[in-house]
């Protein structure tokens, strides 16, 4: 029980990190320069494509030999899933992800036909090709090894997950009011400098996510706030110890 699980769950972590390559391609492409950060998690994956490349295998993969019905049954699952993950996390953070309004044929902004068509692709290329590859690879593992790797990364993915979830709580970005674009780039500007001074890890987020707007920069110096008092605390913590030490000496 504990192998299958372990067995999955690095299967489900090289597809995100294949969705996260595959996010860097595609916007370094649209925009014509190189993007490295994409999602809101520090590491190099995006689990919503570890979840949908799972989907696919799962539930679809009795239909590897109808290419078609392969096709559309990739493309609606995953365009499912798209749609519920931006709306679970709009409702989580408070935040939109990814907009598509400027698209044809899309629906609230979440999901649009372009990408549906992709994913119908994509699910091809899942079932009939990576994932007979990649279940080979895992599986010349030694059991033990699947095991522990798999235990150790998810504790790191748990730890990454946490921290960002907390990070973005904290700086509270809403972009439900839009502004006109001078301003925005003012903002954005004026964010990514105050950034600069403090932390690197919140300077990944935002550079993941630069079009987040509204009042990020009151926000963020709220934050940086309470991590410099949280600083100070742990400091005189710890000098009230070593004194305490010395005493009982």
């Amino acid at each position: 029980m504990l192998y299958t699980i372990s067995f999955w769950y690095l299967l489900f972590l090289l597809y995100s990190i294949i969705g996260y390559i595959a996010e860097v391609v595609s916007c370094s492409i649209t925009l014509k320069k190189i993007v490295l950060n994409r999602g809101f998690l520090i590491g190099p994956y995006l689990p919503i494509y570890g979840f949908g490349c799972l989907i696919m295998v799962w539930l679809l993969f009795r239909y590897e030999d109808d290419l078609l019905v392969l096709f559309i049954m990739s493309a609606f699952f995953c365009t499912v899933l798209e749609y519920f993950t931006s709306l679970l996390m709009e409702k989580l953070f408070k935040l939109r992800w990814w907009d598509y309004s400027n698209r044809k044929f899309q629906i609230n902004g979440r999901v649009c036909l372009d990408n549906a068509l992709l994913f119908g692709l994509g699910g091809i290329l899942v079932v009939k090709v990576l994932h007979p590859f990649l279940s080979g690879v895992v599986y010349l593992l030694p059991s033990s090894i699947t095991i522990w790797l798999a235990i150790i990364l998810f504790f790191i993915f748990l730890f990454d997950f946490v921290e960002s979830s907390y990070i973005i709580v904290r700086l509270k970005i809403n972009v439900d009011n839009y502004i006109h674009k001078d301003a925005t780039r003012k903002i954005k500007q004026e964010v990514l400098k105050a950034i600069r001074k403090h932390t690197t890890l919140t300077s990944r987020l935002l550079k993941a996510f630069p079009n987040l707007t509204s009042d990020a920069n009151k926000r963020f110096m709220e934050f940086t706030k309470l991590l410099d008092s949280t600083r100070k605390e742990i400091k005189i913590q710890k000098l009230k110890r070593k004194i305490e030490k010395v005493k009982k000496k």
